[in-house]
């Protein structure tokens, strides 16, 4: 299967979640919500010690990120499906994990902001 070709660039694309949402912002907000809510959770389940369902793992940050249009996260998660899970300890495995936290970090910070903006006009 060929690499996708999202914009990895992008950390939060509002034209795609507005889409996603029907530019319903309560909509949109809660989305949001329960993406900030799982997502972490994702995350610390692929980097289980023995994750024996390493490449499911990534494909539900992956299709999580791609859902609200989070194509820089999408993208690394893609890329860490598409693998086989490194050893645990491996220099690899913690440079995969510090890619992935930092930009689901990245990210976090971006949607509430973007969240504020928008869920202040809902109101």
């Amino acid at each position: 299967m060929a690499e996708s070709t999202w914009d990895e660039t992008i950390v939060l694309d509002a034209k795609h979640l507005s889409g996603f949402t029907g530019g319903d912002p309560e909509f949109e907000c809660s989305i949001l919500d329960i993406f900030v809510d799982n997502a972490p959770g994702y995350l610390d389940t692929l980097f289980l010690e023995q994750n024996e369902e390493w490449k499911m793992s990534a494909h539900k940050l992956k299709g999580a990120a791609r859902s609200i249009g989070a194509w820089k996260l999408a993208r690394a998660a893609e890329r860490a499906e598409k693998r086989a899970q490194p050893p645990a300890g491996s220099s690899e495995r913690e440079k995969l994990r510090t890619t992935l936290y930092g930009r689901l970090e990245e990210l976090i910070a971006v949607i509430k902001q973007h969240q504020s903006k928008l869920c202040a006009k809902s109101l």
